[in-house]
């Protein structure tokens, strides 16, 4: 039974996979929500990226390891 007092859209989780950081100070990640494989690709400054992952109190998905190179 879905609780009608909470949107679904809010009640769903919300991801973040940290892809990498710029020399400028910018964040690179992956923010999804509800399934982790469905993502947009995002850049911020970190202060910003620190209040965006509070205010969607997100849950940090380890980083994706490279699939090796095939000949």
């Amino acid at each position: 039974m879905i609780n009608q007092s909470v949107p679904l859209f809010e009640a769903s989780p919300r991801f973040v996979r940290i892809d990498g950081r710029t020399p400028e100070g910018f964040v690179q990640f992956a923010f999804s929500v509800a399934d982790p494989e469905l993502n947009v690709e995002l850049i911020m400054p970190e202060l910003m990226f620190e209040a965006f992952c509070s205010v969607n109190h997100v849950r940090f998905l380890p980083p994706e390891i490279p699939a090796p190179e095939q000949d």
